[in-house]
């Protein structure tokens, strides 16, 4: 049987509220922006690549990767995590009707398919692109082990969080490309050191988002329920500490000035702030550490577009 498709002008206002709602473009598009950029910036800077303007495809390629791909885990998270928004969440759009499922999945099919097509180009960022999207495809089916995967939030996170690297690493093959840099001349020890800076500020965020005073605890899992208030603390502190000390080498291998590790500091003592005043006064109020998280990655992106992308002396 078809997906009912409903016409054309409503599937665009539904999906319109729905983005807004759940994936608002603009915020998502200035993340993958600024990403590229630095990933673009540290590429040249790390292969010796004489300063020069970057050529657009080095920064273009990468963002839209970055973005397309984000917007396709959250399409994917929307008909895979259904039931349990149904159950928990009846309040978001899906679940709640403003969006039909037929939507999700038109749009889902939509991106892929830009996603892929803006690879082509290459058969390194084809082949990468590919790789990408098959680990997505293999979280979107919970890797064959749903039940598994349910009842351990670590096993979770353990299995779903590498997709985050593969982004990274797939931009720095589409900006090296951008670059005229072949893929056998790539440095991927100091890529890598970047690529993980990256992830641990993201996982900083993903551990943040899941963490909930005690009054706030209900049958979803989170990791204050699974290591406790401190623990769960703890746990996301200790990843943006490490990306933020990444970001102290990078500081000290490439002698930026102050304002690098100002940039990057102002963030890490935000999180710091925000952890310690849960933990002093823990509440529904306080428990909101996620947008502390989130300015701690907008902060190291800043830091690697102010050190690598201006054209220096």
């Amino acid at each position: 049987m078809g997906l009912p498709f409903a016409p054309l002008g409503s599937y665009i206002v539904r999906m319109r509220g729905y983005l807004r709602e759940m994936f608002p473009i603009p915020r998502h598009a200035a993340l993958a922006v600024l990403a590229a950029l630095g990933i673009a910036g540290f590429t040249r800077a790390v292969q010796g690549v004489a300063p020069a303007p970057f050529a657009p495809a080095a920064v273009i390629g990468p963002a839209w990767n970055v973005f397309a791909m984000l917007l396709i885990l959250r399409l994917m998270d929307e008909l895979k995590d259904k039931e349990i928004d149904r159950r928990l969440f009846p309040q978001r759009p899906l679940p709640g009707g403003r969006v039909l499922e037929s939507d999700i999945r038109v749009s889902l099919g939509a991106a892929i398919a830009l996603y892929l097509l803006a690879n082509v180009h290459s058969a390194a960022a084809f082949v990468s692109a590919s790789v990408v999207l098959g680990y997505a495809l293999l979280m979107f089916k919970r890797f064959f082990a749903a039940e598994l995967l349910r009842r351990s939030l670590p096993l979770t996170l353990a299995t779903h969080t590498p997709i985050v690297p593969l982004i990274w690493l797939q931009a720095f093959v589409v900006a090296a490309d951008g670059c005229g840099i072949p893929l056998p001349a790539l440095l991927w020890r100091p890529i890598g050191l970047y690529v993980l800076m990256l992830w641990l500020a993201m996982l900083g965020w993903e551990l943040s988002r899941k963490i909930r005073a005690a009054e706030e605890e209900d049958e979803y899992v989170t990791y204050s329920r699974l290591l406790g208030r401190a623990g769960a603390v703890g746990a996301a502190a200790a990843t943006q500490t490490a990306a933020a000390l990444i970001g102290v080498h990078f500081y000290l291998r490439f002698g930026f000035d102050l304002l690098y590790l100002g940039i990057l500091g102002g963030g890490w003592l935000a999180c710091i702030w925000g952890h310690a005043r849960f933990l002093s006064h823990p509440s529904p109020q306080t428990s909101r550490l996620r947008p502390f998280a989130a300015i701690f990655i907008l902060a190291v992106l800043l830091a690697q577009i102010y050190g690598f992308v201006p054209v220096r002396p």
